[in-house]
């Protein structure tokens, strides 16, 4: 019996995915000037490149949750949230430079990352299930299901 049902890492990845494309839209970062001026800036604003990769891959991954999941497009699917989440907290790290001004990283940045997390985990959870699905012999049982005294290898199985 899987321990997770099928819908599982799509499910996460396409909540993923909204959050991305809704974070873009709030409060990325609150920049307080010199003159005392205080003004909040959403991703959409500031960035004139990065926000259409972003709402690219946000869309893409919305995409690839549609086909029947085959390994290339639930490793896809990782690495684009992977690739959205580096990116993301680039911009965490390296806030965009302003002169006279404090740039401070606020909730719609971190909800973007939380987001490209979710991508990648359902895009993980998936590729995870596949291999187990493709490859049982890979895996044994647990300890607790294999019973007083018995062994998950037979004698001398485990010798080099």
């Amino acid at each position: 019996m899987p321990l997770l049902k099928p819908n599982v890492g799509r499910a996460l990845s396409a909540i993923g995915a909204v959050i991305v494309v809704l974070a873009l839209f709030m409060t990325w970062y609150e920049v307080t000037r010199s003159t005392g001026v205080v003004e909040e800036t959403t991703g959409w604003q500031t960035f004139t490149n990065l926000r259409f990769v972003i709402l690219g891959g946000g869309i893409l991954t919305l995409l690839s949750a549609i086909p029947a999941q085959t390994r290339p497009i639930l490793i896809a699917r990782t690495v684009l949230g992977l690739v959205l989440f580096v990116l993301i907290l680039r911009r965490i790290i390296d806030p965009p430079d302003l002169v006279d001004a404090e740039v401070s990283a606020q909730i719609g940045v971190w909800a973007g990352l939380v987001g490209a997390v979710l991508v990648a985990v359902g895009g993980l959870v998936d590729t995870g299930r596949h291999v187990v699905e493709v490859y049982p012999s890979l895996w044994r049982p647990t300890a607790g299901e294999l019973g007083r005294g018995q062994r998950s290898l037979g004698p001398g199985d485990d010798r080099g």
